[in-house]
């Protein structure tokens, strides 16, 4: 009987599982594993230009609207984020699409054989995200591309992708409490890890992040000569305004005239996202003159990125945000309120049990209503139903807590109680239940 072939999503499930059994398990900080890889490799992050996107929240984002603009002006590029939504392949695209499996299988197979040749990493192997962003730089190398947009994963100094050796432009998003167990206690040791990323004589943007943390940014930026335009102080995005379908909004900047700008993503954050992103591409502009104002005004209207105040048109709507700590939870609620004034909101949750789900639910509960707590099947870290509800509990929270282990249940549940729905607390939650929506969505409107 002839075998039947393995579908597109299977293979990037089978991939994943393969840099798994090669990796040394959890978050290890540290760059000389991976630097050890990438000269075994012949140290494919040295071949290609790109942009280095840092920070707390919004990086997505911004590389989403970054790779738009630059496939707008005409560049072939590579954009690598993380964590996907519903399977790897997600993570690395080309020209706004994912690679097929058989360039990443190729790719995870030299970095495996070189693993296994070396003495020192086959006895203490990368970790998950080392061996993943190797074998990224290995598909990008080869794409032959014009320029690569690369996420972080945590941090910056000791981060994996820390290592790009051609950055034309350093990004720093918004910059919040997270992932103090390995940064390091505090905003002040959180920010210096990531403003430490900055390259001597290589400009960056920043989003201001208060007084103090903007002066610990500029004092990194002089002592390396790197160029920097302080969102909010260099430059600004005002007036604006924000809607159900998206955001227009003026950018400012020193010595220029004014541009006006727009982008579909939802929420005032979206708007300094989209300003940073802009403010990075105009930087380039310069040593690349495809890009264009024009270039990026469409860039910035045509950009994707799902799973962060996306709206599911079902009855009733639907929100899917992938917040997951308390600064990005704040600014959820903040633009739920208000995009939705007066609407009442059953929130379904579930979430990561090593993050601040105190602090993320305290955030929340301004916007009040019935909360269904869910968790991730099959997932380890993810906290589960009961244990969420009664962190909510202990608040109090304002109106009534239930758990659902099945996330499909605690939806339909939800749907039954509120004309709105907000569905949260993590990305991993937001890419198992976001088909499945999608698919109700679209079967619904087929029967119109």
């Amino acid at each position: 009987m002839k075998a039947q072939p393995i579908c597109e999503e299977d293979r990037f499930h089978l991939i994943e599982r393969r840099i798994l059994g090669i990796s040394s398990p959890g978050i290890r900080p540290g760059l000389s594993r991976m630097a050890r890889l990438c000269s075994l490799l012949g140290h494919p992050e040295r071949t290609f230009p790109a942009v280095h996107v840092i920070g707390t929240n919004g990086k997505g984002s911004v590389c989403a609207s970054l790779d738009s603009i630059l496939r707008e002006s005409g560049c072939r590029t590579a954009r690598y984020t993380s964590p996907h939504l519903e399977h790897l392949g997600e993570r690395l695209t080309f020209d706004g699409q994912p690679l097929s499996p058989s360039m990443w299988e190729e790719a995870v197979e030299q970095v495996s054989e070189a693993i296994l040749s070396d003495r020192m990493l086959s006895a203490d192997p990368p970790s998950f995200f080392e061996n993943l962003t190797a074998a990224a730089f290995l598909c990008i190398a080869r794409g032959k591309l014009d320029f690569a947009v690369i996420e972080a994963g945590l941090g910056g100094r000791l981060d994996a992708t820390n290592l790009l050796g051609r950055v034309q432009m350093t990004v720093f998003t918004s910059i919040g409490l997270d992932h103090e167990d390995i940064l390091g206690q505090g905003l002040e040791c959180i920010a210096k890890e990531k403003f430490a990323a900055l390259r001597p004589g290589v400009p960056a943007v920043s989003a201001s992040n208060g007084a103090f943390l903007d002066e610990l940014a500029e004092k990194a930026s002089r002592r390396l000569d790197s160029p920097l335009c302080l969102l909010g102080k260099n430059a600004r995005v005002f007036p604006y305004t924000i809607g159900r379908a998206g955001s227009t909004f003026r950018l400012c900047r020193e010595g220029f005239p004014p541009m006006d700008l727009s982008t579909p993503l939802l929420g005032k954050h979206q708007v300094v996202n989209a300003g940073l992103a802009a403010l990075a591409s105009l930087g380039l502009s310069e040593a690349w003159p495809c890009i264009t104002e024009d270039s990026v005004r469409e860039g910035l209207r045509k950009t994707v990125w799902p799973g962060r105040m996306e709206v599911v048109a079902l009855d009733p709507p639907v929100v899917l945000d992938g917040a997951h700590n308390p600064q990005g939870a704040e600014m959820l609620a903040g633009n739920v309120r208000s995009l939705w004034p007066e609407t009442p909101v059953a929130l379904v949750m579930a979430a990561m049990k090593d993050k601040d789900l105190d602090g993320m639910l305290r955030a929340l509960s301004p916007l009040g209503g019935d909360l269904f707590c869910t968790e991730v099947p099959g997932l380890d870290r993810s906290e589960t139903a009961q244990g969420l509800a009664e962190k909510a509990l202990s608040l109090p929270w304002p109106g009534k807590v239930r758990a659902f282990r099945d996330p499909e249940e605690a939806l339909l549940e939800a749907s039954g109680s509120a004309p709105l729905v907000l569905c949260t607390g993590s990305l991993y939650f937001i890419g198992r239940i976001r088909r499945r929506l999608i698919e109700k969505r679209n079967c619904t409107e087929a029967k119109e």
